[in-house]
């Protein structure tokens, strides 16, 4: 005798119950990843504002009399004057190039300057670019103890069309908008980095078949 093959019966209702489990557990693993997601997007720009208002744990107290500011060998900045007390960061501003934070203590994204100040002068050298502040007098204070310091330094380069001018500048933030002495943006169509120059006079011009015959018959 021939055995039966015995096929499982599923019922109608069964496949249509866990068919509607399996959808609403679906659905609700949708919502909570909708649910998720902002928040993890959310994450990554608490934590920058955070560290953007956060002040390092040593603060800069300075005094510049009668400073120059020099940016890669060229004076860009004379008879600076600041009384500077208990602030996180000096700024520097090149047009072109950018503005370099300074800071006492560690930087995100920042470079450490082994006696970065010293005495009365303050250099660096960020993403090739040269920085020096000289000034009158001891920029930190009169102490020996307080006379050399590390600096560390960041260059923010998204703030090349800051102004025409170099600028330097203090305070307490870490990314632009800064708010410092001096800080505010140039309207953008006052701001020219580069001019296209006249044509040359034919008069100078290389001695060619074209150039010649443009030239008066006195000139020849």
């Amino acid at each position: 005798m021939k055995r039966k093959t015995l096929v499982p019966r599923i019922s109608p209702r069964f496949i249509s119950s866990r068919l509607c489990m399996a959808l609403a557990l679906l659905a609700a693993a949708s919502v909570l990843g909708a649910r998720q997601a902002p928040a993890q997007a959310a994450a990554p720009t608490r934590h920058r504002q955070a560290w953007h208002n956060t002040l390092p744990s040593r603060l800069i107290s300075a005094q510049v009399s009668d400073g120059v500011l020099t940016v890669d060998g060229m004076v860009g900045k004379i008879d600076l004057n600041y009384q500077i007390a208990r602030t996180g960061f000096l700024y520097f501003f090149e047009p072109g190039v950018g503005t370099a934070v300074v800071s006492l203590s560690p930087l995100a994204g920042s470079e450490k300057i082994p006696n970065g100040i010293a005495g009365a002068r303050l250099a660096f050298t960020v993403e090739g670019h040269s920085f020096e502040l000289s000034d009158a007098r001891p920029l930190l204070s009169r102490h020996k103890n307080k006379q050399k310091a590390d600096i560390y330094v960041r260059l923010d380069t998204s703030t090349v069309a800051l102004s025409r001018f170099p600028q330097m500048g203090y305070g307490n933030t870490t990314e632009s908008p800064y708010v410092w002495p001096l800080s505010a943006p140039e309207p953008v169509t006052s701001v020219k980095y580069a001019v296209t120059p006249p044509p040359m006079p034919s008069s100078v011009l290389p001695r060619t078949v074209d150039t010649a015959l443009a030239l008066p018959s006195s000139n020849r």
